[in-house]
């Protein structure tokens, strides 16, 4: 197993340096359905999608996982978004629908935007879409229909610390200057 994937946020307190968008999350899912989908948007590697399956462990909902690249058009989310919109969760009191890379999603030309849109009118469950690009025009449509929450680089500071963390649990012995310069290779992506 990939030390990012053992070592993901599993609950809120886990996630560093994000504390606006854990509270932007929180208000989103407590007024729901007042507005049906939120967008987490940022540079890779900031913990969108941490977040997103976070929230649904703390809120005690299920996640369905979808990643954008294999929903690219109108017909590949009408078999696969649409059901999942509607049906009850199984297990726990409702569910959380995660849609990774939600900028993967084509426009117009193959009608996967305006599905989304659709989708998202007619969902049962809040919706929470990731991305690292909001800002891209074919997004308008949903952007306009969602809550946008940006999550930020993490600093230099903070990946240190998490380094630190990990090397600690998995007995590793590293210099600090050593996990200073992965810090700073990073450039914010914790991964």
């Amino acid at each position: 197993m990939y030390l990012s994937e053992k070592y993901r946020a599993k609950k809120y307190q886990d996630l560093v340096g994000q504390e606006t968008a854990i509270e932007e999350i929180k208000k989103f899912l407590k007024e729901f359905p007042k507005r049906k989908a939120l967008i987490l948007y940022g540079p890779a590697g900031t913990g969108k999608t941490s977040l997103a399956l976070a929230a649904a462990k703390e809120n005690n909902l299920e996640v369905l996982e979808l990643n954008s690249s294999d929903l690219r058009n109108r017909v590949k989310l009408e078999e696969t978004l649409k059901p999942a919109a509607q049906q009850q969760a199984l297990f726990k009191k409702g569910k959380i629908i995660l849609m990774d890379e939600v900028d993967g999603v084509t426009g117009t030309d193959i009608g996967g935007i305006p599905e989304l849109v659709k989708t998202i009118h007619m969902t049962n469950f809040p919706i929470i879409m990731t991305c690292n690009d909001v800002w891209q025009s074919k997004l308008s449509p949903v952007r306009a229909k969602s809550k946008l929450v940006e999550l930020k680089p993490l600093s230099t500071g903070a990946i240190i610390s998490l380094l630190i963390k990990v090397c600690e649990k998995e007995d590793l012995e590293k210099s600090p200057q050593f996990l200073k310069q992965i810090a700073i290779k990073s450039q914010g992506d914790l991964r």
